[in-house]
């Protein structure tokens, strides 16, 4: 499991919609999308609060602490 897996399984263990997250983060949700999809990198700002977000530190999303 990779980060962007993570990242859809933190979403989904906190009943979010992407239209959810992606409000949070100011951008649209097709862009959103496009992250989960990997079809576009995110910048590490946007990965530093989606960590917060999802009540998650970055070695935890990164699966160092696996």
């Amino acid at each position: 499991m990779d980060y962007i897996d993570r990242l859809k399984k933190a979403r989904l263990d906190k009943n979010l919609r992407q239209q959810d997250v992606s409000e949070h983060l100011g951008i649209a949700k097709s862009t959103y999308s496009m992250y989960e999809t990997r079809k576009n990198k995110m910048d590490i700002e946007t990965f530093a609060e989606l960590c917060r977000l999802f009540n998650v530190t970055p070695n935890e999303m990164l699966g160092f602490d696996e």
